[in-house]
């Protein structure tokens, strides 16, 4: 069944260390709109840049999950999401004064307190629900997560999301294998879940002492487990004592969960994770949100031939295949099917094929034209690009991708416009630029 989304009823503050940097860091929460989602504010910086917690907008960091926004980042968001997702808030705004979250004890209580202290107020939107009817896998050598449907309801019952985590250390044999499986609600997250600590296998926390990170961590936010099959406090490297035989399962599962909140919907069905973290957790979530967008209709949807009547462009020159959202009049997502029977890779290059790096960026400039055509519609102007900014390219893109395109608009002036797109291919982003637009009067052309 539907259900109303919820706001917190009262702002609320929590302080502390952050886990990497070691910097004293605040968080103050306050209610927000009905369908807002969850966004962060970085009050310590000019404008207080705000970073929604989505999947177009999540990145992996080391040992963390961290949203990015036009080279703004927010890292260690992984708890209060989980808080979140748990105790059904889903509107909320997040302002930050550092570029971490507090470590909080190294786990979500304390984030799970500070909610539950300010209340909750339902408001008049209804939550977006995915159930797994068809089954959705994603893997990445060793690790992999499975979704699908519940077998142990009925069809329209009402349900809550089975999470199951398998932790397996594959050739330590020191090491025992960790199974956590948990259905997903508000009074197991806290009595189970949130308590659970972050921990790093032996030679993970060396990498992380080398890299000169973790000026936050202490035996209390922390655990170290070691190839001989101890689990030690990081600083004074004495024997811990678990808070539960699995605590190292629970709290991957927490992090999933965490994780699996950037979808910005309730999840109903079982999903199955071995041996993931973030990066992978990540390329799942963005695979719901890819479901949740293809259910809205297809209505929402602007196909080949609708786009054929907006760009000028026509084969083999035409880099975009489908419109897949237009959430406003400022933003757009779009996606280019890349396949091996594109002309370039005859030569580009034969025994290895990639899609060059300047066709990437056309496809990002064709999807800002589609965007800013729709939105200067009926303004008798059309767009041409004219300068490029910060083009990076991050990583081929090969025969069977699916290059999913983000534009949106910075700037629109009489004469101008200015966007920003991003090409990501399996939820990690492959090309990206800042692109200006000159507007040009239809009668000139």
């Amino acid at each position: 069944m539907p259900r109303q989304e919820n706001t917190i009823k009262s702002s609320a503050e929590l302080s502390g260390q952050g886990l990497f940097s070691g910097q004293e860091c605040t968080v103050r929460l306050y209610p927000a709109e009905p369908s807002t989602g969850i966004l962060f504010s970085r009050v310590d910086l000019p404008d207080s840049p705000v970073i929604p917690a989505e999947t177009n907008f999540s990145g992996y960091g080391f040992n963390c999950t961290v949203l990015r926004h036009n080279d703004v980042e927010i890292r260690s968001v992984e708890h209060i999401l989980s808080s979140c997702m748990a105790l059904k808030i889903d509107n909320l705004l997040v302002e930050v004064n550092c570029d971490e979250m507090p470590a909080a004890g190294g786990c979500a209580a304390p984030y799970v307190e500070l909610l539950l202290d300010t209340g909750r107020e339902a408001q008049n939107a209804e939550k977006k629900i995915l159930r797994l009817s068809k089954p959705v896998a994603v893997s990445q050598g060793n690790a992999s997560i499975v979704g699908a449907a519940r077998e142990d309801v009925n069809d329209g019952e009402d349900e809550d999301l089975i999470l199951n985590y398998i932790l397996d250390f594959g050739q330590k044999d020191n090491l025992e294998s960790q199974v956590a499986t948990f259905e997903i609600n508000a009074d197991t997250f806290v009595d189970e879940l949130a308590s659970a600590r972050t921990w790093a296998l032996q030679e993970a926390y060396e990498e992380f002492k080398n890299r000169k990170l973790g000026a936050g961590v202490s035996n209390n936010n922390a655990l170290v487990l070691f190839d001989d099959g101890s689990v030690r406090e990081p600083l004074s490297k004495k024997n811990a004592e678990l808070r539960y035989p699995n605590e190292f399962a629970r709290h991957k599962l927490v992090d999933l969960l965490g994780d699996l909140a950037l979808t910005g919907a309730d999840i109903k069905g079982q999903i199955t994770a071995v041996r993931s973290g973030h990066s992978l957790n990540a390329v799942f979530a963005g695979r719901i949100r890819q479901m949740i967008e293809r259910e809205k209709g297809p209505e929402e949807y602007i196909d080949i031939r609708e786009i054929k009547k907006i760009l000028p462009h026509r084969y083999p020159f035409l880099m975009v295949d489908r419109i897949l959202s237009m959430k406003d009049e400022n933003r757009v997502r779009g996606l280019k099917n890349v396949s091996i029977n594109e002309e370039f890779f005859q030569g580009h290059y034969p025994d290895y094929p990639v899609m060059p790096g300047v066709l990437q960026i056309e496809a990002l400039a064709q999807l800002s034209g589609v965007l800013l055509l729709k939105k200067l519609e009926h303004s008798g102007k059309v767009a041409f690009m004219v300068a490029m900014d910060k083009v990076k390219l991050r990583k081929p893109v090969q025969p069977g991708d699916q290059l999913v395109l983000d534009a949106e608009v910075i700037r629109v002036r009489t004469r101008s416009a200015q966007v920003k797109a991003y090409g990501r291919v399996d939820e990690r982003v492959v090309c990206e630029a800042e692109m200006k637009f000159m507007l040009v009067d239809r009668e000139v052309l």
